[in-house]
């Protein structure tokens, strides 16, 4: 694409498998192959109910594997202790984000764009948001989430691995982010209806940022 008489390439690559690990592998060798400027990921997640609504796109900042940690044992209890690793987002990366959110006009046409079956306007959102590696549907394990961290807004299963490829990559190193939209609250009532507007919210949150914004993020990295 063309913006403002500068050329910016864009690569889209896909990961074949969901998880941390697959999307490391992948992302490193995006950075080591292109040496991207900018890396990022779209797609869907779940979110916390009662901050977010379905559609709702999230941008992740910081990311971090709730996983993480140590089970430990006395005589009588088990509990874990968590060691997060926490990564966030580039400073620059934020602030460009942030003034999506005011734009309430193209977040209108977006939800227009996707036709008579929109759920709702999405708004863009700018928080915690932790990965694992299962799938979340009992409604307990995102509550045991919050306690990690109390601005929690959703969870999924890829962003912490993209910022750690990035953020232990050679010099020099891409910016990294991910813009997840909510699909489900992670509970019994998960289904997969909104899967397909939340990816297409995300999507298009992303294809709003970098045309708005692309060649300033570009700049200085």
């Amino acid at each position: 694409m063309t913006i403002d008489g500068t050329h910016i390439s864009v690569c889209a690559a896909a990961a074949t498998r969901m998880g941390m690990v697959s999307t490391a592998l992948l992302s490193a060798k995006v950075i080591e192959k292109l040496r991207p400027k900018l890396i990022v990921m779209c797609g869907i997640c779940a979110g916390v109910r009662g901050k977010v609504d379905l559609g709702d796109v999230l941008l992740a900042d910081p990311a971090w594997d709730f996983q993480s940690g140590k089970r430990v044992k006395d005589r009588e209890n088990s509990s874990f202790s968590i060691a997060p690793h926490q990564i966030p987002v580039p400073t620059k990366l934020r602030i460009h984000v942030e003034q999506l959110r005011a734009n309430h006009a193209s977040l209108s046409r977006i939800a227009q764009k996707f036709g008579e079956e929109a759920l709702r306007i999405p708004r863009i959102l700018v928080g915690p948001v932790a990965s694992g590696s299962a799938v979340l549907a009992d409604g307990e394990v995102i509550q045991q989430i919050k306690e990690q961290q109390r601005d929690l807004l959703g969870v999924e299963m890829e962003v912490y691995g993209l910022y750690a490829a990035a953020h232990s990559s050679s010099s020099p190193q891409p910016q990294a982010f991910a813009l997840k939209a909510v699909c489900d609250f992670a509970d019994p009532d998960k289904n997969d209806k909104a899967q397909r507007f939340a990816a297409f919210t995300s999507a298009n949150v992303l294809s709003l940022l970098i045309e708005r914004f692309g060649v300033r993020l570009l700049q200085d990295v």
